[in-house]
């Protein structure tokens, strides 16, 4: 599996589609009770000015995790170095935005790290401005973990109080410490600030169990194995060389063999387990159709990019629809002048195009011949009844190259494009033909004769190419209105639409 890098300080080891749904879960969470949360950030000159910085953002991302109101969750903030200093106690901002505006006003004090004596500051005072024990308080350690002092009688002390407290690693904490700080299982209380999506979901999961209201429906806890590392200095034997040493002969030294020594830095690692909630996505089902990219809003919600040519609904149905009754014929270029490129181009709008306006059920008249030197018609009109079969015939067309004879082209169409197989004897196939000509290519014979020819045996024609080639298809169509031009290769597919409509003028030409 793949697993989430935070700063290659803590991996959770899952698949990337599990960690898009820690990640969106974290933002979407908000813990809703009464309850008071006190943060207690680590502000001395181990963790720095930078990752202070970094301290006040996740304590405002935190923030976003907690349903704050006067009635619900209050939040309070105690910054701590040499001593412990209140910025704000639990009473004082009682909105969301006010307590994020004010955590980002707070200034870095700098000084060494006491953290007990800023746990002692709390077992003495209390939370300042809380509501006295009656509500459950929760306290938020966020520290790189080396304190100068130790904090193992103060964090006992604080959990014979039945404080919940969570121990937030930040820069590259010293987990062992965090451990010792935060409540049983440890594991469910030990977070990095690295990833705040990551650690305001570790939070809500672990305060779901006890004081949080209920997850979300068809929303769970679980459990990960996941590392965390902390950057140690270590001292490492380099080897030896000659010293001298006294002897106890009088004036007198002898030669000996020293050890030398070397210090540097190495990633200790931590295995431990990750507790996280997951919620089903609303994109699981994969309910846009049609190749439409699903985009999930929140955890019951979604919404779908549509490719052009569908929308006709929120799952990406056709919007269009050939409310005609027509037998329709596609004269594809194949020739050298259009190259593969251009041929495949016109296959992939082709099946777009069907796509977009035949339903499942549509009854399909449709055929599609390709040219060059000759003319070959591989898919009869109405040879096929149903889509499926259709897009695959169409994908089973090569690319032939050869001479651009559009003239010759429209001629054989003219004469054998549309020959009739009535289902019943006394059917009459009075649907009115129409013609759609693909080419990105000068004909090399004459063309407005044959396309005359081909108008007179009553075919609808509709011309379909790049804009130099507008002169030409007019030629064709016999008429400008019956002549569609794209710009680039991308612009063609925004056509669909245009060429749906002119199909269905084929009783209204003028119009």
């Amino acid at each position: 599996p793949t697993v989430l890098l935070v700063v290659g300080i803590q991996e959770i080891h899952v698949d990337q589609e599990m960690i898009s749904k820690i990640s969106a879960a974290g933002q979407l969470m908000q813990c809703s009770a009464s309850l008071d949360v006190l943060l207690l950030v680590d502000g001395s000159y181990s963790i720095g000015k930078g990752s202070f910085e970094r301290s006040k953002l996740f304590a405002g991302k935190l923030c976003d995790a907690l349903d704050i109101h006067p009635d619900r969750v209050r939040v309070g903030m105690v910054q701590f170095s040499s001593t412990p200093h209140l910025e704000f106690p639990l009473d004082s901002y009682l909105t969301k935005q006010e307590v994020k505006e004010r955590i980002k006003r707070i200034v870095f004090r700098g000084g060494s790290t006491e953290t007990s004596r800023a746990l002692k500051y709390i077992l003495r005072k209390g939370f300042p401005g809380g509501r006295n024990s009656t509500v459950p308080e929760v306290l938020i350690i966020i520290s790189d973990g080396k304190s100068q002092g130790s904090t193992t009688m103060p964090a006992m002390q604080m959990k014979e109080r039945h404080i919940t407290v969570f121990a937030v690693g930040i820069k590259f904490p010293r987990w062992e410490e965090l451990h010792v700080l935060a409540s049983e299982p440890t594991e469910q209380h030990v977070l990095f600030a690295g990833n705040a999506d990551d650690a305001a979901n570790g939070l809500y999961s672990t305060l779901t169990g006890s004081v949080c209201s209920a997850t979300a429906p068809g929303c769970k806890v679980e459990s990960h194995p996941c590392e965390r590392r902390t950057l140690e200095t270590v001292k490492e034997l380099a080897g030896n060389y000659v010293c001298w040493k006294g002897s106890k002969q009088p004036n007198a030294v002898r030669p000996s063999l020293c050890p030398f020594y070397s210090w540097k830095r190495v990633l200790i690692k931590h295995p431990s387990r990750c507790f996280r909630t997951v919620c089903p996505d609303p994109c699981d089902s994969q309910p846009c159709q049609n190749e439409g990219t699903c985009v999930p809003e929140g955890l019951d919600k979604y919404h779908c990019l549509c490719p052009v040519g569908y929308g006709g609904d929120i799952h990406c149905a056709p919007k269009l629809s050939l409310k005609c009754s027509v037998d329709l014929l596609f004269l594809m270029d194949s020739s050298a002048g259009v190259t593969l490129e251009g041929f495949l181009r016109y296959k992939a709008f082709l099946k777009r195009f069907l796509q977009a306006v035949m339903g499942r059920d549509s009854p399909l008249n449709v055929g599609v011949a390709q040219y060059d030197n000759n003319v070959r018609i591989p898919i009869e009109v109405g040879q096929h009844k149903d889509t499926f079969g259709l897009m695959k015939s169409i994908d089973a067309l090569n690319f032939s190259g050869g001479g651009t004879l559009t003239g010759r082209a429209l001629q054989y169409i003219a004469q054998h494009g549309f020959r009739s197989t009535p289902v019943f004897a006394d059917a009459q196939d009075d649907l009115p033909h129409v013609v759609v000509l693909l080419t990105d290519s000068k004909s090399q014979d004459l063309v407005a004769d044959a396309a005359k020819y081909a108008r007179d045996q009553d075919l609808f024609l509709i011309g379909v190419g790049s804009s130099f080639m507008r002169a030409e298809l007019t030629k064709v169509t016999g008429n400008p209105k019956q002549t569609i031009v794209y710009s680039d290769p991308q612009d063609l597919f925004n056509r669909i639409p245009e060429l749906q409509r002119k199909i269905c003028s084929v009783d209204n030409p003028e119009g």
